[in-house]
């Protein structure tokens, strides 16, 4: 089991990140192509195969969270896929190996007394296109040696995000993160989801939940932060302890000795 840490907004760049992950004795950083700072338009991928070959630490990536590759829209869904093409062929220059990435829920429309959902209303259409996209997409990723990993976002108990789930299951490698925060935002009703398709899980989000937020120290709210990592141990999984400070990260470091 590998331990990792985000990169931290309070930085202002990777030599930053690099230094704390070090320091802190962890084995990768997950970057976050969110960040203008950390899109191939400005980080060279021979910065991060310098930064691998003087310092041993890995990398994830995290794809950017507006991606949405079932929009009705045409030339969003071609312009969303097309960037992510670009971002795979970054990290295979780059050697890094995992793609953490969503399933965009969609808009809604506000009823008097509940959100409708416009991808449940039309849900074929939407299921269609999800599967066309991540048909291309997956075989883009398994060409340039990228593993494409879809967290749950407080989503996948939706019945509509569920059944795409389902259904994007059909595809050889790929996978899951496990974003246990997440999880415990919705009462943990994701978790019987993952752990249908327990063999995809490849990489989890660990953090906590305290009833208001997430991404909280370790062992300071209701996610059972020790069953969690004894099944990442098991399964081999890698780890991001996603808290997202430098004194979070520590906080929840120094509670886990059991485990490094």
């Amino acid at each position: 089991m590998k331990l990792g840490m985000p990169a931290l907004i309070e930085f202002n760049s990777l030599e930053e990140n690099i230094m704390l992950c070090k320091g802190l004795g962890l084995d990768f950083i997950e970057l976050n192509f969110n960040y203008p700072v950390f899109m191939p338009e400005c980080l060279s991928h021979m910065e991060i195969l310098d930064a691998k070959s003087e310092y041993g630490v890995d990398f994830t990536f995290h794809f950017p969270e507006e991606i949405d590759l079932s929009s009705f829209h045409p030339a969003i869904r071609k312009g969303h896929l097309d960037r992510c093409k670009e971002l795979i062929e970054w990290m295979n220059k780059a050697e890094i190996k995992i793609a953490n990435m969503h399933i965009n829920n969609g808009n809604y429309t506000t009823l008097p007394n509940k959100r409708h959902w416009v991808n449940e209303k039309y849900e074929d259409q939407f299921k269609e296109q999800l599967f066309n996209s991540f048909s291309e997409l997956n075989d883009y990723a398994n060409l340039h040696g990228v593993i494409l990993c879809i967290e749950n976002t407080s989503n996948f108990h939706i019945p509509f995000i569920q059944r795409a789930l389902d259904m994007l299951t059909e595809f050889e490698n790929l996978y899951l993160t496990w974003d246990v925060g997440h999880d415990a935002m919705v009462n943990f009703k994701e978790e019987p989801i993952l752990m249908k398709h327990a063999s995809r899980i490849k990489h989890m989000h660990l953090h906590d939940f305290n009833g208001i937020l997430d991404h909280q120290p370790l062992y300071t709210g209701i996610v059972p932060i020790d069953e969690r990592l004894k099944f990442a141990k098991e399964n081999n999984i890698t780890v991001l302890i996603e808290v997202k400070t430098c004194e979070a990260l520590k906080e929840s470091l120094s509670k886990m000795a059991d485990y490094r």
